[in-house]
């Protein structure tokens, strides 16, 4: 049974760092793909699949990225479309919404610093509204929560973490979004209905694992991109086979 692997991303900078990959690793990873005829999903046939009404080329994965990094489209974007390849980018509604009302001059900086920079300054390192409509043409965008979960401007409930975040995706992107990444991967049953109520059913999660075309969409399992063309092109092997994907997971599932 064949699976697609789902690359999970968050910074892409000029040197790797936690959660970051060096920009001449992104370029190698990417250039592997195109030059090995990988065919890159978007968020909708992805999710089509996972329903059993699509089926997708031999060789194809998801892409995802986390947060709504202005990194992403500063370094990452030019690269993906340059190669003509097709990503899904997680946007923190309030943060993307703050970031457009302050735009500020973008600086590099690592994942720790860009923590401590969004609730001061979160234009110089969050994209902003007319960034992520300039980047439609490679990226589709959905939720990564309201807020983060973070309370950096505001702490709300879980509910309104969801519907706040749905309703600026419609006003900013007309986008009906049902696609949820959890922020830090944390979730739980109660969770997940108050997302559903919400309208959100495919939930996008960091553990390891195979994405089956099942008819189950609550747990989509993802792969921290890192290191170099030869990791990507050992876990595109090994995650696209189902039993041998499940198995591996088993064994080493971080």
């Amino acid at each position: 049974m064949r699976s697609i692997p789902v690359l999970m991303y968050h910074h892409v900078l000029p040197k790797a760092g936690f959660i970051a990959s060096a920009v001449e690793q992104f370029e190698a990873q990417m250039r592997f793909l195109a030059e090995n005829q990988w065919h890159t999903l978007t968020s909708e046939e992805f999710a089509a699949f996972k329903r059993r009404e699509f089926s997708p080329p031999k060789k194809s994965l998801l892409i995802t990225f986390d947060d709504g990094w202005r990194d992403n489209a500063v370094y990452a974007y030019p690269i993906l479309r340059h190669y003509g390849l097709k990503a899904t980018m997680f946007l923190v509604t309030e943060w993307v919404e703050k970031a457009s009302q302050a735009p500020e001059t973008y600086e590099p900086l690592q994942h720790k610093e860009c923590k401590n920079t969004v609730p001061r300054h979160p234009g110089k390192v969050i994209v902003n509204w007319d960034e992520v409509a300039s980047m439609q043409d490679v990226f589709d965008f959905h939720s990564h929560t309201h807020t983060h979960a973070d309370g950096y401007f505001e702490t709300i409930p879980w509910e309104e973490e969801f519907t706040l975040s749905k309703e600026m995706l419609k006003k900013r992107l007309d986008i009906d979004s049902r696609h949820l990444c959890w922020p830090r991967g944390r979730y739980d049953s109660s969770l997940i209905a108050l997302a559903g109520k919400a309208g959100f059913d495919i939930l996008y999660t960091t553990k390891r694992g195979i994405n089956v075309a099942n008819g189950e969409s609550e747990t989509i399992y993802r792969l921290a991109a890192k290191k170099e063309a030869q990791w990507l092109q050992k876990n595109l092997r090994i995650f696209s086979n189902a039993l041998i994907g499940k198995l591996y997971a088993s064994v080493k599932p971080e």
